[in-house]
C-alpha cells in the first residue's frame, strides 16, 4: 500500500466522522426547539440553523468525497489512478460546502440567538433568509457580547395563549428543559462554535486529500493488474 492510499483511507474515515458530527450539531437546536414547544416554527433558537450549514455544507456536500476516498483506498473498488484523481476532484465540493458551513456559523456567532438578535417575542417569521447580509461578515463583530453580557438579552417570551403556555411549560418540565435565555445562549454557542471548528477541519482535510489524490494519480497505486506476478 502506498502512502497516498493510506492517507486517503484515513482522510475518508475522518471526513465521514466530521460530516456526521456536522449534521448532528445542526440538528441539535432543531430537536431542542421541537422538544420545548412541539413545533419547529414557533420559538426558534436561531435563524441560522435553518440555513442548514451542517446538514448541507458540512454534511451532504462532503459525502461524495467520503465515498470516493473510501473507494480509492487499498482494496477499494476504485483503487486506481482514476479513483485517486476522482477523490481529489470530489473534495472541491467538500471545500465549498465547508466554507459555507464556516461562514454561516461565524455569522450566527456574531449575531447570537434569535432572542438576542430580534428581541423578546421574536419567532422564525422574523428571520431574514437572504444571503445579502452574509457579505457583511468582514464587518461583523465577533466579541460574543451577547453571550458574555448577562443583560444583553431579554427573557424568553412565550405565546400569549394561556393554554399554549401551560402546554409548553409542562412539556419543558417533563423533559427537564428550562425556557430561559441562558440555555438558549448555550445551545446557540455550542452549535455554531462546533460547526465552525468542524468546517475548518473539513477544509484542511479536503485540501490534504486533493494533494494526496493528485500524487496518487501521478505515481499510481499498489493495485495489482490481471496477469501481473505476485
Amino acid at each position: 500500500m502506498t502512502c497516498c492510499e493510506g492517507f486517503t483511507s484515513c482522510n475518508g474515515f475522518f471526513l465521514m466522522a466530521l460530516s456526521i458530527l456536522a449534521i448532528c450539531l445542526n440538528l441539535l437546536p432543531l430537536v431542542i426547539n421541537y422538544a420545548m414547544d412541539s413545533n419547529l416554527f414557533v420559538n426558534a433558537i436561531s435563524c441560522y440553523e435553518w440555513w442548514l450549514p451542517g446538514v448541507i455544507g458540512g454534511g451532504i456536500l462532503v459525502l461524495p468525497a467520503v465515498a470516493m476516498s473510501l473507494a480509492a483506498k487499498k482494496g477499494g473498488s476504485c483503487n486506481s489512478r482514476t479513483g485517486m484523481l476522482m477523490s481529489a476532484v470530489l473534495c472541491l465540493p467538500s471545500i465549498i460546502g465547508a466554507i459555507y458551513c464556516v461562514l454561516i456559523s461565524l455569522y450566527a456567532l456574531g449575531k447570537g440567538p434569535l432572542i438576542c438578535e430580534k428581541g423578546s417575542g421574536a419567532s422564525l417569521s422574523s428571520c431574514d433568509f437572504t444571503i445579502s447580509n452574509i457579505s457583511s461578515l468582514a464587518n461583523l463583530n465577533l466579541n460574543l457580547d451577547w453571550y458574555l453580557n448577562n443583560d444583553s438579552c431579554d427573557g424568553v417570551s412565550l405565546p400569549p395563549d394561556s393554554e399554549t403556555n401551560s402546554t409548553l411549560l409542562n412539556l419543558a418540565e417533563n423533559l427537564n428543559i428550562d425556557l430561559d435565555t441562558a440555555n438558549l445562549k448555550n445551545y446557540h454557542l455550542v452549535t455554531f462554535a462546533g460547526l465552525s471548528v468542524i468546517g475548518l477541519l473539513e477544509i484542511i482535510v479536503s485540501a490534504l486529500q486533493i494533494v494526496a489524490g493528485a500524487f496518487g494519480c501521478l505515481c499510481g497505486t499498489s493495485k495489482r493488474r490481471r496477469g501481473q506476478p505476485m
